[in-house]
């Protein structure tokens, strides 16, 4: 084939979206051996709406309008960093182009190679780094080499070049997303988003061929995990929801019919704000994916959150969803975001950000990288947010109320760097749709410097005692933080999901015997399950060394259905 029209062009794009959705179970099991298991999901989600767009776009004279339509379904389908960048694979240029009745071989490389060009401009990942680059570049690469042949030699050759990026990336160390503080633990593992991208080649070319390559083998993937005993080898936990793909609107609608007269939501999109904002109010938004409750979604309140973005599950709202939230809690004082450090978050909240400024509304971020665990003290900003996420939105939501724009991100910065969280985990956890949990455990092994996302630790390591994990985890925050006899903190100890009040009281009984040795003097002790991961087994310490200061915001009262101080 020389040239494709518009027609061709909507049916390959269609068996694309048809093969990764077909594929999800694969994905999702190929994203759990180092990541967080959402990647599938996510991938189905973003093709089912680039699937139900392309289905109605049957008039569609112009090649480029449907990859562009394809990819703006994605983005506002998926959130993550997986949308922003997967999306900005199918529009790469087409904005620019003039509408196209047909495309030749060489006007499709040319698309694909200005995605890449966005995807590492956004995300700045390059080969070697074990992301989807490491696919989709030698892709790119064969198709500029193949340009003036047909569409069936240039996709074969492409898809040829993918396929052995996949197999590269098993031999590097992960530079981004949540697999990067794994270490070599990330060894010997494809990157999903790069297999992802070899299977979308390979349908591009099947379609032009005429052939059907087989789907990737998932009980021979199977086979090359390490077996993993646990009591719940037979299958994932059982949830009580309607359908996976409607969980995060569902649960808002769960949420405003208890606490509806005090929050609304924010149309057409997943977002929840106050009902009373006073004017002049620096506005405070938070967010983040979903799987977490009652952080992030229902943080909002008194001295607390304005309005929220809720993204799915583990994966960051998109940039239409933060953009109008925002929108919906701003009064004319600007517009504090407040977030964990992970690289979707800090793609979509940036791009919101901009589309805030075109239109006059100015904002300021704060960060949150309290998991001393996930990157050493010298590259502190490649660090997670985990439980640290409550102390940094409790001074912010203080500070939000009574201060200006920059004041207010001052303060809550200063919290942010005087915050330092470590955790261990005990089971996986299973996302909603998925029949087994994102990793497995040995009943005698607990992950060690886990996040939040049901991603490994950076360690393995053998099963404690309640004393001994709070004694390691302490040493490991005091060494880190600096924190010595004399300080004050505020200590919080956090479940992730499914670990009892009873557990996280016998760590704290410890934490303040340790600290009390120590001489370190605490302002305020907080046991609770704020920052969760669905129902995942496990719990964190966090400490924040005060001030003055950070002691007044501290005492300010706050109020929200799910987390107070008086």
């Amino acid at each position: 084939m020389e040239t494709m029209t518009p027609a061709q062009a909507r049916e390959m794009l269609l068996a694309c979206a048809d093969k990764i959705i077909r594929n999800e179970p694969y994905l999702t099991r190929v994203d759990s051996a180092i990541g967080d298991g959402d990647h599938g999901i996510g991938m189905m989600n973003g093709m089912m709406a680039a699937r139900a767009c392309l289905k109605t776009s049957t008039e569609e004279c112009d090649v480029y309008a449907l990859y562009a339509k394809m990819g703006s379904a994605m983005e506002k389908a998926m959130g993550g960093a997986s949308g922003m960048i997967f999306s900005s694979l199918f529009t790469g240029n087409a904005a620019e182009h003039e509408p196209a009745e047909r495309i030749t071989p060489a006007d499709l490389a040319e698309l694909m190679a200005a995605g890449l060009k966005t995807i590492q401009k956004i995300g700045h990942a390059q080969l070697g780094d074990k992301t989807m680059v490491d696919a989709l570049q030698p892709a790119v690469e064969a198709m500029k080499a193949h340009s003036g042949a047909s569409f069936e030699e240039m996709l074969a050759a492409a898809a040829a070049a993918a396929a052995q990026g996949v197999e590269n990336t098993k031999k590097y160390v992960a530079k981004f997303g949540r697999s990067k503080s794994l270490g070599e633990r990330a060894v010997g593992h494809p990157d999903a988003g790069a297999v992802s991208t070899w299977l979308i080649f390979q349908q591009m070319h099947d379609y032009m061929a005429g052939t059907v390559s087989p789907d990737p083998d998932l009980k021979a993937l199977r086979a090359t995990e390490e077996p993993q005993a646990t009591e719940d080898a037979a299958g994932g936990k059982k949830k009580i929801i309607n359908a996976p793909q409607d969980v995060v609107k569902e649960e808002c609608e769960g949420f405003l019919a208890a606490f509806g007269g005090n929050f609304e939501a924010v149309p057409g999109v997943n977002g929840l704000v106050k009902k009373d904002i006073p004017a002049g109010k620096t506005a405070l938004v938070i967010g983040g994916g979903s799987g977490h409750e009652p952080m992030f979604g229902f943080f909002l309140g008194e001295n607390l959150a304005d309005a929220a973005a809720s993204g799915n599950v583990f994966a960051s709202p998109d940039p239409t969803t933060i953009e109008r939230t925002a929108e919906a809690a701003e009064r004319g004082a600007g517009v504090l975001f407040v977030y964990g450090n992970y690289a979707g978050d800090n793609l979509n909240f940036d791009r919101a950000a901009e589309r805030l400024a075109a239109r006059g509304i100015q904002s300021k971020t704060v960060r949150v990288w309290d998991d001393v665990a996930s990157a050493p003290r010298e590259r502190i900003t490649d660090r997670r947010g985990i439980a640290g996420d409550v102390f940094v939105l409790k001074i912010a939501g203080a500070a939000c109320a009574c201060l200006d724009l920059e004041e207010a991100f001052r303060v809550a910065s200063k919290a942010r760097d005087n915050t330092y969280s470590v955790g261990i985990g005990l089971a996986g956890a299973t996302i909603p749709g998925q029949r087994e949990p994102i990793f497995r455990l040995p009943p005698d092994q607990m992950e060690y410097g886990l996040g939040i996302h049901g991603e490994p630790g950076i360690q393995r390591v053998g099963m404690k005692t309640a004393d001994e994990i709070v004694t390691d985890l302490l040493e490991v925050l005091i060494k880190d933080s600096g924190i010595r006899a004399g300080d004050t903190v505020c200590t919080y100890v956090n479940g992730l999901g499914s670990t009892t009040l009873m557990e996280l009281m016998i760590m704290n009984r410890k934490l303040a015997l340790l600290l009390q040795e120590k001489g370190i003097r605490v302002h305020n002790m907080d046991v609770n399950s704020l920052v969760t991961t669905m129902e995942m087994a496990g719990a964190s310490i966090t400490l924040m060394k005060i001030d003055g200061e950070l002691q007044k915001y501290y005492d300010m009262p706050c109020s929200s259905p799910y987390y107070k101080k008086d």
